[in-house]
């Protein structure tokens, strides 16, 4: 896997007060990852294999008295892919961020935010669906697709407008990531073309990429199911091919962009060439053996470090930029 952080304009003077080293054994970023792709699976559970079961079988499968539960599980798994889509944003800002103290971020911190998601998907359920505005979905076989027990009041009591307020802050806060992020890969890019490499911005930029694309998609199939997409039984299975384009589009974009996740793929099926396949791929920062890599042990020299390193960018960058520029 690609190491998704790091920063390289370090003082000598700095390294020479700091000889501890550590190895670095894991890529923090694809923490996140991994925890998102959790949400992902179940929702390809939800809206791909159990529909298509029930299609099949020409049968909603559970009781009526079930439904309110199954929503329930449902909604939790929902919340939670999009509360990860904000905590993916801030991973990939903070990797370019403060480069040093992402990197070292401890395992419990990086898996406690993950499991933030889940919990707080809960605790939103648990305090909408017993509300007496909130209408149950279910699955409609004839339908193939989803329908509700009172549409007439979906969208009269609130509970449209919560899903559409919801939906609307988990655009509108990793779009504020995305664009700090991207601005400060800009920055990076400038800089090293000046003369200091601050960060490997090309391996950076692999990352970010498939995480804005699935951030769009989701963006766009918001959009298209509130607007509609007509009436019948191809239109509410329209809303469920873009829920499970929206799960599936993920790894698809993860494996365009990763060299690694490829390469480790190809590796997990057996297929041959992969010495070849080397010699064309980038190669990654974090390879298959742990290196030793000289960097500070404490937090507080680790922050220091990224605060020297941004501060060293901010001046190269206002020195190159024109008294015109903005």
């Amino acid at each position: 896997m690609e190491d998704d952080s790091s920063g390289h304009n370090y003082s000598s003077g700095f390294f020479s007060a700091s000889s501890s080293s550590i190895i670095i054994m894991e890529v923090v970023g694809f923490r996140f990852l991994f925890s998102s792709s959790v949400a992902d699976i179940l929702l390809l559970v939800n809206y791909s294999l159990w529909p298509g079961i029930t299609i099949l079988c020409k049968s909603e499968i559970i009781a009526p008295w079930m439904r309110h539960w199954f929503q329930m599980y449902m909604d939790w798994v929902w919340f939670s892919m999009c509360y990860h889509y904000m905590i993916v944003a801030w991973s990939r800002f903070a990797a370019i961020r403060s480069p040093l103290t992402f990197r070292a971020q401890p395992r419990v911190f990086s898996y406690g935010l993950c499991g933030a998601c889940y919990v707080l998907s809960l605790i939103q359920v648990l305090c909408t669906h017993f509300q007496p505005w909130y209408v149950t979905f279910y699955y409609e076989p004839a339908a193939y697709g989803m329908l509700s027990e009172d549409f007439e009041k979906y969208m009269r009591d609130g509970q449209s407008l919560m899903f559409l307020t919801f939906h609307t802050l988990m655009v509108i806060i990793p779009f504020y990531f995305y664009v700090r992020a991207i601005y400060l890969l800009l920055q990076h890019r400038q800089n090293s073309m000046g003369g200091q490499s601050v960060l490997d911005s090309s391996v950076e930029s692999r990352l970010i990429i498939p995480c804005i694309c699935n951030t769009v998609v989701f963006i766009v199939g918001q959009v298209v199911i509130t607007m509609g997409t007509g009436e019948g039984k191809w239109a509410t299975y329209m809303v469920l091919l873009l829920f499970s384009a929206n799960s599936a589009v993920n790894p698809v974009l993860l494996l365009a962009f990763s060299a690694t996740i490829r390469r480790r793929m190809l590796a997990q099926l057996g297929a041959e060439g992969l010495e070849k396949l080397r010699k064309y791929t980038p190669a990654p920062l974090l390879r298959d053996f742990p290196y030793p890599q000289t960097i500070p042990r404490s937090m507080v020299d680790l922050r220091r470090a990224d605060a020297e390193i941004t501060t060293n960018n901010q001046e190269s960058d206002s020195g190159q930029r024109s008294p015109h520029s903005f």
